[in-house]
C-alpha cells in the first residue's frame, strides 16, 4: 500500500486529494496547521499531522516524528493566494506568498527527502501554478502570486538533478482553476476532479531526471 504525504489538506484542492489517494488505497498522512478542528479531514480516515509550512520548526518537527518511514508520494499542496497588481501590491503579503508558496515547498522537500528516497515511488509534486509560466506572462493582475510560483518552479527545476541521484523524481502541478476559496465561485473545475486529474498524473508520471510543468490532465505547461 503507498504512503502519500499532503500537505495544507484541511480543505480545498489538499482536502480533495486526501480523498481521492485516500479512496485508491493509499495511506495517506494529511498535514493541517490544526489537526484538532479539521473535521473534514479526519472524516477522510488520513493520518493527520500536524504543519504550519511558514514556520521552519514545524516543518522540522514534522520530519522528526516521521523519523525514517518510507514516503512513496509527497505533495507539497499548502499555498496562499493574492490578486493585487502592479501598483497595488500589498509588500507584507508579498513576502508571505514567497515564504509560503516558494520557500516553504523546497524546504519540506529537503527535509523529507531521506523519506522519499526510503520509498518504492519516490515522487515529489508541488502544486504550481500556469499563472507562474514566465512565457505566458502578458498581465499584471496577481503578480505577487505569479512570482511566487514562477520562484518555485525555478527551485524544483535547480534541486532535479540532484534529487534524481536518489531516484527521486519532481513535479510542478497546475490543478486548474479550481472552485475552492482561492479560486473564487466562478471557477470552472470542481476540486474532486482537479485531485481525480491529479491523481492520474502523478502516480503515472515515472521516473525522470528533469522537473515536469504539466496541468492536472497531464498536458505541458510552457515555462
Amino acid at each position: 500500500m503507498p504512503t502519500t504525504l499532503i500537505t495544507g489538506a484541511n480543505r480545498g484542492i489538499g482536502l480533495a486529494l486526501a480523498r481521492e489517494f485516500q479512496s485508491k488505497g493509499h495511506t495517506v498522512i494529511a498535514t493541517a496547521r490544526d489537526p484538532a478542528s479539521a473535521k473534514e479531514l479526519k472524516a477522510t480516515g488520513a493520518e493527520l499531522r500536524a504543519l504550519d509550512v511558514s514556520d521552519p520548526a514545524s516543518i522540522a518537527a514534522l520530519a522528526a516524528g516521521l523519523k525514517d518511514r518510507p514516503i512513496d508520494y509527497l505533495i507539497n499542496n499548502a499555498g496562499l493566494g493574492d490578486s493585487g497588481g502592479f501598483g497595488k501590491l500589498d509588500y507584507d503579503h508579498f513576502e508571505e506568498l514567497l515564504r509560503v508558496n516558494t520557500i516553504a515547498p523546497i524546504r519540506v522537500l529537503e527535509a523529507l527527502t531521506p523519506n522519499l528516497a526510503a520509498g518504492k515511488a519516490k515522487i515529489a509534486a508541488a502544486l504550481s501554478s500556469v499563472l507562474g509560466s514566465i512565457e505566458n506572462a502578458n498581465q499584471d493582475f496577481s503578480l505577487a502570486y505569479r512570482v511566487s510560483k514562477a520562484g518555485l518552479n525555478m527551485g524544483l527545476r535547480s534541486a532535479a538533478s540532484t534529487l534524481s541521484a536518489k531516484g527521486i523524481t519532481l513535479l510542478a502541478l497546475h490543478p486548474g482553476w479550481v472552485k475552492t476559496d482561492m479560486g473564487g465561485a466562478n471557477a470552472p473545475v470542481e476540486p474532486a476532479d482537479s485531485a481525480a486529474g491529479l491523481f492520474q498524473v502523478i502516480t503515472g508520471a515515472g521516473p525522470s531526471k528533469e522537473l515536469r510543468f504539466l496541468d492536472f490532465e497531464g498536458k505541458t505547461l510552457p515555462w
